[in-house]
């Protein structure tokens, strides 16, 4: 016998949302911050903001992702 699925919940749903929205503001911005980078010559410690911003934009976008997995698994009880 299958387990009943979990109830909706809009929380989730949307923090997916707004992480995935977010992360495709976030990754462009550390593009261009690092091609910046790259034109300018500078040292290699001004090297951390670009890769810290492209790491934010990455987490924010496995976050969304992982919130919309969860949500679409316990709606349509998926789980294994």
């Amino acid at each position: 016998m299958a387990p009943a699925p979990e109830p909706k919940s809009l929380l989730r749903t949307l923090l997916g949302g707004v992480s995935l929205v977010s992360a495709l503001i976030v990754i462009p911005i550390g593009f261009v911050l690092l091609v910046g980078h790259s034109q300018g010559g500078s040292s290699p410690r001004d090297l951390v903001r670009p890769l810290a911003v492209l790491m934010a934009g990455g987490g924010l976008l496995s976050f969304g992702v992982a919130m919309l997995i969860w949500e679409m698994s316990a709606r349509y009880g998926i789980r294994r």
